[in-house]
């Protein structure tokens, strides 16, 4: 397997040669990637809505912790779907480890779990990024991404405003140098 089908439990950020506009500023968690296809979450762009407002169109209590957690844009593809992100094991109905620490839950068991605050570091993502066969490989290769590991405190700790930031700074890109205008010769 190439190093680009170990991007699993990895970010991806936009180079300066990105044209897409909804990733431009985007931090993507890669979940899987495989020879077939990629996927993966954005998980820098907060939502209007809170965990708790769409916890409470599910008739589930809402905590007040719920309501101060924005749900995040996860992505384009299927934005009505929540998955979350989350620390801890994968005890869920539809539950799987992408790491040793991180796991994804689909199943609405987990929805429990939230309007108690019983989960201590989450993402509820609406919709995800997709890649076909070969196309991350393909846009990597073009320089469109650039890639680094990923660690839990960009993917839960720190503000979502500060983690492009972050993936930069840990890649060593002088966020003071970076210009804003994008030109194409």
């Amino acid at each position: 397997m190439s190093q680009a089908k170990k991007l699993t439990h990895h970010f991806l950020i936009p180079s300066q040669k990105m044209r897409d506009e909804r990733f431009l500023d985007a931090v993507i968690y890669i979940c899987r990637h495989t020879d077939e296809a990629a996927w993966g979450f954005i998980i820098n762009q907060p939502l209007p809505n809170s965990v708790g407002s769409l916890l409470s169109e599910l008739d589930l209590p809402v905590s007040q912790q719920a309501m101060n957690t924005p749900a995040i844009n996860g992505g384009p593809v299927r934005p009505e779907a929540g998955f979350v992100l989350h620390t801890g094991l994968p005890d869920y109905k539809s539950s799987f480890a992408i790491s040793e620490n991180v796991c994804l839950t689909t199943s609405k068991d987990i929805l429990e779990h939230l309007s108690a605050d019983t989960l201590r570091h989450y993402l509820l993502c609406m919709g995800y990024c997709n890649w076909g066969k070969g196309q991350l490989d393909d846009e990597i290769a073009d320089g469109d991404w650039l890639v680094c590991p990923a660690d839990l405190p960009t993917l839960f700790g720190i503000p979502f405003e500060d983690r492009l930031t972050a993936c930069r700074q840990k890649l060593g890109i002088d966020t003071d140098t970076l210009s804003t205008i994008i030109g194409y010769a």
